[in-house]
């Protein structure tokens, strides 16, 4: 590979039997974070069965988002477009999931699903569509003309059966990037359904770092064999 994956968004979901919530608590474990250089969350929101901690951007489509939901039955955390390290989503769902467990009335986390959105150029094609279209599929004119367009969008999913020690489930797409036609998007979204304890909260960096590198080894690997220019 000589092209650099750019992670663009990390998403967490870490689902739970469900709760109610107190707003008290949930405000407790917002002024914990606060004091953090992990998981730091500048405004409070009450939601209807939870909360929302966020660092604001003005919500303007296109913009950054810093923000963790926490609702009756999971945590989900966002960081899209923020410049946040796969190292720094890490350490922010562990010690998130650490404090909330401590604070919160919830026991273990069931499931736990990861999205890892990167994007990548191809080098051999300043057009991804081109790319996906004519290099990947083999498409030509032809076949092309049943349409009464190009498309404007071409990709393909994959979805892989449970594998490894955590029966990881990994569903997978690859296409053209609708912000940019020069970039190619991938996304690889690991789900694991075997608990995690309070005691196993390594175990959340370690199934969200398989679903980062199967996307930065395998996903990129198979789009590498495409890119002339890099054999």
């Amino acid at each position: 590979m000589t092209y650099g994956l750019r992670s663009i968004a990390f998403v967490s979901e870490l689902i739970h039997p469900p709760v109610q919530h107190d707003p008290r608590l949930l405000q407790q474990l917002h002024g914990e974070l606060f004091g953090s250089s992990e998981c730091s969350y500048r405004d409070f929101k009450l939601l209807p069965g939870g909360a929302q901690f966020s660092n604001s951007s003005g919500g303007l489509p296109g913009t950054p988002v810093s923000m963790v939901s926490m609702l009756a039955d999971r945590i989900q955390v966002r960081e899209e477009q923020t410049g946040a390290s796969a190292e720094d989503f890490s350490a922010r769902i562990c010690l998130l999931a650490e404090k909330a467990l401590a604070t919160l009335p919830m026991q273990l986390f069931m499931v736990q699903q990861f999205a890892v959105r990167s994007v990548v150029n191809p080098q051999s094609s300043d057009d991804a569509r081109a790319f996906m279209l004519q290099t990947v599929y083999g498409f030509d004119d032809n076949l092309l003309s049943a349409f009464p367009s190009v498309p404007s969008l071409a990709g393909m999913r994959f979805t892989f059966p449970p594998s490894g020690e955590d029966q990881a489930v990994f569903n997978v797409r690859v296409e053209s990037f609708s912000q940019d036609n020069r970039s190619m998007f991938l996304e690889n979204v690991g789900t694991f359904g075997r608990p995690v304890m309070p005691g196993d909260l390594d175990k959340l960096s370690q199934r969200f770092s398989s679903t980062y590198d199967f996307l930065q080894d395998q996903v990129v690997k198979f789009v590498d064999q495409f890119d002339a220019e890099t054999l």
